[in-house]
């Protein structure tokens, strides 16, 4: 007999708990229909959706945010402080994980982990909105499902992030890390200095750290090339992608390649 569908689904912590890379990409004004389906196209697996550098319009992001689950993608939040109302509207209106920024203590993790899981795991309010696609007629399988399919993302991008960072990761409900290293770096005092290598070796610690306990976790240094990418996903790296850039960036470096020819 077959399986029962599932009520709610994130293909990109599906990946992660195979074992597979997922590729991710960085959104911070651009909340379009066009660029959900442009990143949905090219293969991508999630996207981080910023909202610590930005305010947007609660309508258009809660759009954003289901037109991505609609389209394959796993929209993920950047957010920079652990607010449970303001993480629960965002999960009713259809995010399927939270990147948190600056994580840097145990009680902040804990914060967030209750936020984002029903009860018995956390103490989010049950809601029938666009993250069940405005229904539930079994609210505890529901529940169930969503508590597995929330992705729980922490960003390290201080010196006390990276001190803390194994018990960070031993937080039940934690499942990747990723970095921030212009803030890290500025914490270290090397400010822009990114190939320093005290700052590389602060990331590289945290990465070993990781891979020891099965965390999913992105390089110090981004994959540059096919070659590259494949050494860094032999060694158990498994979340890829330019997660530390933006949509302005995209546009300045085509930009840029468009008018060559007539500079």
């Amino acid at each position: 007999m077959p399986s029962e569908v599932a009520l709610i689904r994130n293909p990109a912590k599906e990946k992660l708990r195979r074992g597979e890379p997922v590729v991710g990409f960085n959104v911070f004004e651009a909340l379009k229909p066009s660029v959900i389906k442009i990143v949905a196209q090219l293969g991508y697996d999630f996207l981080l959706i910023e909202t610590e550098h930005i305010q947007h319009n609660p309508e258009s992001l809660a759009g954003f945010l289901l037109l991505a689950r609609d389209n394959g993608l796993s929209p993920t939040v950047t957010i920079p402080a652990v607010s449970p109302p303001e993480i629960g509207r965002l999960l009713d209106a259809g995010a399927l994980g939270f990147c948190l920024c600056h994580a840097a203590s145990t009680a902040q993790v804990e914060g967030l982990v209750r936020a984002v899981k029903y009860p018995p795991l956390g103490a989010r309010a049950l809601a029938h909105a666009a993250n069940a696609d405005y229904r539930i007629d079994d609210a505890a399988r529901y529940c169930a499902e969503a508590n597995e399919a929330t992705l729980v993302m922490l960003k390290i991008e201080t010196r006390q992030g990276v001190e803390n960072a194994e018990a960070l990761m031993l937080i039940e409900g934690v499942d990747a890390v990723v970095f921030g290293p212009g803030d890290l770096g500025a914490d270290m005092g090397v400010h822009g200095r990114w190939d320093d290598p005290g700052l590389l070796a602060a990331m590289e610690q945290v990465v070993a750290l990781a891979l020891k306990h099965g965390i999913a976790v992105e390089a110090a240094v981004t994959a540059r090339d096919k070659a590259e990418y494949e050494r860094q996903r032999a060694r158990g790296i498994r979340i890829f992608g330019p997660t530390r850039m933006t949509e302005y960036d995209h546009l300045r470096l085509g930009a840029s390649l468009a008018i060559a020819p007539f500079r």
